[in-house]
């Protein structure tokens, strides 16, 4: 029992653990696909990837300009 118990909590020590915090840049780009300004790096989970791109479509959509997001 003692040992069921302590695998459980080492499971979810390394589930909570491994994170799912990643490091993310979004570059915005030109018609031409040329880079003409790069966001700062964001780590975080995959909700704060969402924001941050939406972030940069918001800001620079309206200009015809495309934003480019990936993790690094």
């Amino acid at each position: 029992m003692r040992s069921l118990l302590l695998i459980l909590t080492a499971l979810f020590l390394f589930t909570v653990g491994s994170g799912c915090k990643k490091c993310y840049r979004c570059t915005v780009l030109d018609e031409d696909a040329s880079a003409i300004y790069e966001y700062p790096d964001i780590c975080g989970s995959k909700q704060d990837a969402d924001s941050y791109e939406q972030r940069c479509e918001t800001e620079y959509g309206s200009f015809d300009f495309t934003c480019s997001c990936s993790e690094i």
